[in-house]
């Protein structure tokens, strides 16, 4: 399949009620309305296509950037690259679950991207910043993490979260949720400081969403012997 014959399967894959969907959760650029399902789909009829992937990822098109982090190398991308997508688009579903992702598969550059970005005044910046490092804590080893940065980042996001941008808070609630299941030497602390945040509302567009309350999350973890385990990136 070639980049347009992609674009075409996934016009024809796409529904109104997906669109729908997506549009109430924040789309503000082109899109199918194509089910991650059917994408996953579609990936494994392209493989990997690096120069394919490419093309997707500056489509300008959800769900072909969706579909992109299936078929792109991400070791071959740049922070340039990153930030040129950031620039495209508010909508957290690229910030968060794909941006993020790619960043993390690509350890020779994850941690530039990090302290480049983690204190922006840009908010797509920070919020790309605490998804990635949610996910490094989740699936990169212990001792490629800097305790100390984990511990004054708490504390930051402590003292900072309520005064954050809507979709900023939503991801660092998500890191306190993330330093309290993976790393267990924090899970108190983690708790502690949900608890001192107190509610974090994050306006969620036309959805039923809710924004998880990170001490009852983490708890829950604890109560199932989850704490400490590291996932594969996918």
């Amino acid at each position: 399949m070639n980049f347009n014959e992609v674009m075409s399967e996934l016009e024809s894959l796409g529904t109104n009620q997906n669109k729908k969907i997506y549009l109430n959760h924040g789309a503000d650029i082109d899109l199918f309305g194509v089910s991650i399902a059917d994408l996953k789909k579609v990936a494994k009829k392209i493989k990997n296509n690096h120069d394919i992937g490419m093309q997707l990822l500056y489509s300008g098109n959800v769900d072909a950037i969706y579909l992109s982090q299936w078929i792109v190398d991400p070791k071959r991308l740049t922070i340039n690259d990153y930030e040129r997508l950031l620039d495209s688009t508010n909508y957290y579903m690229i910030i968060e679950n794909v941006i993020a992702p790619l960043v993390a598969k690509n350890k020779e550059v994850s941690f530039d991207c990090l302290f480049k970005w983690i204190n922006s005044e840009n908010h797509r910046y920070t919020q790309v910043a605490y998804s990635l490092l949610s996910i490094i804590l989740g699936s990169y080893d212990n001792d490629l993490i800097d305790m100390n940065f984990i511990s004054e980042r708490l504390d930051h996001v402590k003292n900072n979260i309520q005064r954050e941008e809507n979709r900023v808070k939503y991801a660092m609630n998500n890191f306190v949720i993330s330093v309290g299941i993976s790393l267990p030497s924090f899970t108190q602390k983690a708790i502690d400081i949900s608890k001192e945040m107190g509610v974090v509302n994050v306006h969620m567009g036309k959805t039923s969403c809710n924004v998880p309350v990170a001490h009852k999350y983490i708890k829950n973890a604890e109560d199932k012997n989850k704490l400490g385990i590291k996932r594969k990136l996918k």
